[in-house]
């Protein structure tokens, strides 16, 4: 146990580790407000429904998309001006429950920081990998 303690590692596992906890443990941030009326419920979920629906607009995927089926900016801003509560509030849901791809980042990240850790358990406990032909 003194010789483990002793090796040049330690303090680099304790970081690594330290970190990993600290992203692991983060917890998001919540909100609340008080709701007046159901009027001020209403105008709150319309401005919600076009963040949403603004949000997606702004992607340059969804816009390279739309103009490739010809669609033009002013075209897609009238058409969603026509459209009624219930219908941007059905809009917004739906884009809501898309679960989408995203960049494989994430991913990336994590296998990343897998191999980090079965290198740095492998090099505390001096083992090697030989691979022969």
């Amino acid at each position: 146990m003194q010789h483990m303690l002793k090796s040049k590692w330690v303090p680099y596992i304790a970081i690594i580790l330290s970190v990993f906890v600290g992203v692991v443990t983060t917890v998001a941030k919540a909100e609340a407000a008080f709701v007046g009326s159901e009027e001020s419920l209403s105008q709150l979920m319309r401005s919600q429904d076009a963040a949403t629906v603004q949000r997606v607009l702004e992607n340059k995927m969804v816009q390279q998309r739309l103009q490739a089926l010809g669609y033009s900016p002013v075209e897609i801003q009238s058409r969603l001006d026509q459209l009624n509560d219930s219908e941007r509030h059905a809009l917004a849901t739906q884009i809501d429950e898309l679960v989408p791809a995203g960049d494989g980042v994430g991913l990336i990240i994590g296998v990343l920081l897998i191999i980090l850790l079965v290198v740095v358990i492998l090099a505390v406990a001096d083992k090697k990998i030989v691979i022969t032909d």
